[in-house]
Parts: C-alpha cells; sequence; structure tokens
C-alpha cells in the first residue's frame, strides 16, 4: 500500500481523520488568507501563530494514523 493508497482509504474509513484532514485544508485556506493581510495588525498576527500551531498538530496527528496503517497493512 502506497503512501497516497493509506492516505485515501483513511479519509474513506476513518471519521476522525478525515475530520482532522478537513480542517487541515480549511486553516491552510485561512492562514494564505491571513498572510496576505497589510499591514501586518498584532491580533491577526497571533490568530495566524495560533491556526499554524493547531495545523502543525493536525499533521502530526494525521501522520501518526498514516504511518500506523502502512505499517499493519
Amino acid at each position: 500500500m502506497t503512501r497516497e493508497e493509506a492516505i485515501k482509504k483513511l479519509l474513506e474509513e476513518d471519521k476522525e481523520f478525515r475530520h482532522m484532514y478537513e480542517e487541515h485544508k480549511d486553516l491552510e485556506w485561512k492562514i494564505s488568507k491571513l498572510e496576505k493581510h497589510f499591514p501586518p495588525d498584532p491580533e491577526l498576527e497571533a490568530e495566524e501563530e495560533r491556526m499554524k500551531r493547531r495545523k502543525l498538530y493536525l499533521k502530526d496527528m494525521m501522520e501518526l494514523k498514516i504511518k500506523d496503517l502502512l505499517k499493519n497493512h
């Protein structure tokens, strides 16, 4: 099983993974919008940092599920 196949399988069968994946994509979009904001706003920058940390956490959690599936398949 390839990594892409594992992701597809998790998206189809794992509700938690699918939720993390969708939230990760949503954060990616929101962060890209905030990065274009000018002039910089300290409050928006703090929110952007919070979103980036959450996005990284989600990525790490998804990666664990992918690795686990690949290891056990």
